[in-house]
């Protein structure tokens, strides 16, 4: 099976390209789907390690995609800046493969400052993007303990964007309506695209029509570009958006 690999299903909405480099994850979101996918049957999902000789499959898949405007995202079923990277800076190497074969690569991590140490190496073609989900900590710490803070993620948006970086946000999984219509509000200026979806997997009993209304209506009030994902379109009919694909890079 190649390391450089193209989603399906809901995951094709974020990427046409994704790499994952860890097996496995400590940041515990208790949404998260990961785990129990056939892959972690028989492991620990919580107890991460590197996927064996990535860097040289990497090396060896990479010629085939090279000049793609096609990004790769970083990751699906792992964090690139969960704590085992900060020991194994694994991230920074494929990062370095991806440039050099000059395959446009886009991060999408709840690790917030942690990312910083690899800004140097974006190009014009590439992205930085954390997933938001609260606002208050205390919401973030019950349901992502070992996930960085809102502040902290929002603090690497921040530093992303100051330095000339693309930035967007995963909107999703919307777990409460009233922080993330906020998050949108707060991180407008540092933020250049958003990716808005809903909660899957679990029951809710949110309104998902008003929902999406309002997520749109604040978008376009601040001029920000966003992509409603399939499984939140479908209780928008008849309601008129504009949704904008980032998924190619288009310098």
């Amino acid at each position: 099976m190649p390391v450089i690999y193209r989603p399906s299903g809901r995951a094709l909405e974020y990427s046409f390209l994704a790499l994952n480099h860890y097996i496995g994850c400590t940041h515990g979101c208790f949404y998260c789907y990961v785990p129990t996918m056939p892959l972690f049957k028989d492991r620990d999902f919580t107890n991460p390690d590197v996927r064996p000789d990535i860097i040289n499959r990497i090396e060896k898949e990479a010629p085939r995609y090279a000049g793609t405007n096609e990004r790769v995202l970083l990751c699906f079923t792992c964090d690139p800046y969960q704590p085992i990277d900060k020991k194994e800076k694994v991230t920074r190497s494929v990062i370095r493969v991806l440039r050099k074969y000059n395959i446009p690569f886009q991060i999408l991590t709840k690790g917030g400052l942690r990312a910083k140490r690899d800004f140097d190496l974006y190009g014009a073609r590439d992205a930085f993007a954390t997933t938001l989900t609260f606002i208050k900590e205390d919401d973030s710490k019950k349901h992502e303990p070992n996930a960085a803070t809102p502040g902290n993620r929002i603090k690497a948006l921040i530093e992303a964007h100051s330095q000339g970086i693309e930035t967007w946000v995963s909107l999703e999984p919307v777990i409460d309506i009233r922080q993330t219509l906020e998050l949108i509000e707060i991180t407008q200026n540092c933020v250049d695209y958003y990716k808005i979806g809903k909660l899957n997997h679990l029951k809710s009993d949110i309104n998902w029509r008003d929902f999406g209304i309002e997520a749109i209506r604040i978008c376009e009030k601040y001029n920000k570009p966003y992509y409603i994902k399939d499984d939140l379109a479908y209780h928008l009919n008849g309601i008129e958006f504009t949704n904008t694909d980032k998924r190619l890079a288009t310098i």
